[in-house]
């Protein structure tokens, strides 16, 4: 069985649009992609209504079948979010780019292996083939999100006390530019309301050991490894018990708050939704 030794989720704003979730043999984490316009929904943000949606309707479909494919999963969740935010909308749309969207990984174990399954940039740690502890996952996100950080280094140099709305304001165009590029070839993909996009995760397996352990992550919490360099894929394995993730928390959250952070860190948000799951393979349970 997968065991979940550490499960957390830390708001970043007043909403949190992350989501956290496991059943059974398959643990996962959501990261909805804030809004760049108008709400469609009578919610406190669309993302966060997608995470949570498809959160819920990701479990469901694992008890219904827990042998179904990972993509028939998947494309059977984003069809019934498409139906969800049809029932609930309270405007339309101007295009898809304005629908919901969201980053996912997962975990699953599928006989002597274990899945990967990701969309955008929540990433997995694991340790591969060779032994190495390393984050699984797909790029092709942030090679579209590199411009946006070109121009908020450009912002920030010319006027380096600009507040967030202001510097939302002048990366809007950008913004709305790479929304654009999203579930389309050429682009990138997302969890959403577009089923297309479960014929384009990104996946891989890994070979099962008792006692395996792997670390689901948000882009929120990666930033402690990604953006930051304060922490590496072994760290995020040793990750054990809720303290030591409350304790990495901790860190993230003040690494965010120092005062130089957003010139040292190029980021468009200070604070990001942080979310990560731990877990292991025991098979003793």
């Amino acid at each position: 069985m997968l065991r979940i030794d550490v499960a957390l989720s830390d708001a970043g704003s007043m909403v949190n649009e992350d989501a956290i979730g496991h059943f059974g043999d398959a643990a996962w984490v959501i990261d909805g992609a804030t809004g760049i316009g108008p709400s469609l929904l009578d919610a406190p943000s669309d993302a966060a209504w997608l995470a949570q949606t498809a959160d819920r309707l990701i479990a469901d479909a694992l008890a219904e079948d827990p042998d179904c494919s990972t993509i028939e999963i998947l494309r059977d969740v984003m069809t019934r979010c498409a139906t969800a935010l049809a029932d609930a909308q309270v405007r339309a749309f101007d295009g898809t780019h304005e629908l919901p969207s969201a980053a996912f990984a997962m975990i699953r174990l599928r006989g002597d292996a274990a899945e990967i399954t990701a969309l955008a940039d929540c990433r997995v740690a694991a340790v591969d083939d060779a032994g190495v502890a390393r984050l699984f996952g797909t790029y092709a996100l942030d090679v579209v999100e590199a411009r946006t950080l070109a121009a908020v280094k450009a912002i920030r140099e010319e006027n380096p006390s600009i507040d967030s709305e202001a510097l939302k304001n002048l990366l809007l165009p950008g913004l709305s530019a790479n929304r654009h590029l999203k579930n389309r070839d050429g682009g990138y993909w997302l969890l959403g309301t577009e089923p297309a996009a479960a014929d384009h995760l990104w996946q891989a397996t890994v070979p099962l050991h008792p006692g395996q352990r792997f670390a689901i992550a948000s882009d929120g919490f990666l930033r402690l490894v990604e953006l930051f360099d304060a922490a590496t894929p072994d760290d995020l394995l040793a990750i054990a018990t809720p303290e030591d993730g409350a304790a990495w928390l901790a860190r993230l959250r003040d690494i965010e708050s120092e005062p130089d952070s957003l010139r040292r860190h190029i980021r468009v948000k200070r604070h990001d939704d942080a979310s990560l799951i731990v877990c292991t393979w025991d098979p003793s349970c």
